[in-house]
């Protein structure tokens, strides 16, 4: 009878432990980070391309960037360069210059960035095509009156076309992000011009950063062009800080006696220590 009990015991523990154990590999399977990549380019100022990848992982309290990932960027089947995520989850990849990049039927560039997985993360790539366009900027002051002109083209086998009907903008960057001044569409020339504004902050020269963009087109991308003009108003000099009661500078007579205090503090500590050792050194001979 003992052997039978024994028996059907051992066949309920097995049933108990055989959910389990598909339970906590389910557990562990699941566990593995499912990445979200976002790819973007830029053609900068300087006609530079550049890939740049994000790394995150979507959680319930946002998005938490994934560094030390290897990512791999191709324009169709060619591999154009490998870089790690950096503390904010960002890859790039500069395109060389001397690289004659694939097109497709449409004339756009195919571009795919790969990322392959490892023990931690799951594989994910995104894809991207782009378009070549051209922007040319002209910063001009005339009687007091300040123009940014924008004109786009974009290449073709006959030369240059006018891009129309597009949106793009001037920008000035500020501390995050870049500050819109003005954003309109390409005219049938290709051309957009606006009056700039004479009361956007500069530096303390009156110096800024005036930005013609393409901003995250759908079919260009980001593409900029930039220059630095004289058209902000100067940044007010902070006046110089002296020791008082309302500012961070305290009055030296009040740094002076709040140091005596402490050291008159701390000297008391002290002095009770180095008594109660005194004490209990004379205490030790008496008792001998």
């Amino acid at each position: 009878m003992s052997k039978v009990l024994v028996k059907y015991f051992s066949l309920f523990i097995l049933v108990l432990l055989c959910p389990a154990n598909h339970l906590s590999a389910a557990e562990v399977q699941e566990s593995k980070i499912n990445p979200y990549m976002l790819l973007t380019y830029l053609k900068d100022t300087d006609s530079q391309q550049i890939l740049e990848v994000r790394m995150t992982n979507i959680t319930q309290v946002g998005e938490v960037p994934l560094p030390g990932l290897r990512i791999r960027f191709y324009n169709n089947e060619t591999l154009l360069g490998e870089a790690t995520t950096d503390a904010g989850g960002r890859a790039s990849c500069t395109i060389g210059s001397a690289l004659s990049l694939f097109a497709g039927e449409d004339g756009s560039w195919p571009f795919r960035a790969i990322f392959e997985g490892d023990s931690l993360t799951e594989e994910t790539y995104s894809e991207l095509s782009i378009h070549d366009v051209d922007i040319e900027m002209t910063v001009s002051e005339e009687e007091g009156e300040r123009t940014v002109t924008l004109y786009a083209t974009t290449p073709t086998p006959d030369g240059p076309v006018p891009v129309t009907g597009e949106e793009i903008g001037v920008y000035v960057p500020r501390m995050f992000s870049l500050l819109p001044v003005s954003t309109g569409m390409l005219d049938e020339n290709g051309t957009f011009r606006i009056k700039f504004p004479d009361d956007i902050p500069g530096d303390s020269l009156g110096n800024l950063t005036v930005i013609g963009r393409f901003n995250d087109h759908y079919l260009y991308g980001f593409v900029e062009k930039r220059e630095e003009v004289r058209w902000g108003t100067e940044a007010a000099i902070a006046a110089p800080v002296y020791r008082s009661l309302w500012s961070t500078l305290a009055p030296k007579w009040m740094v002076i006696s709040l140091a005596v205090m402490l050291l008159g503090v701390w000297g008391h500590y002290t002095y009770v220590i180095i008594n109660l050792f005194r004490i209990r050194k004379e205490g030790l001979k008496k008792s001998e």
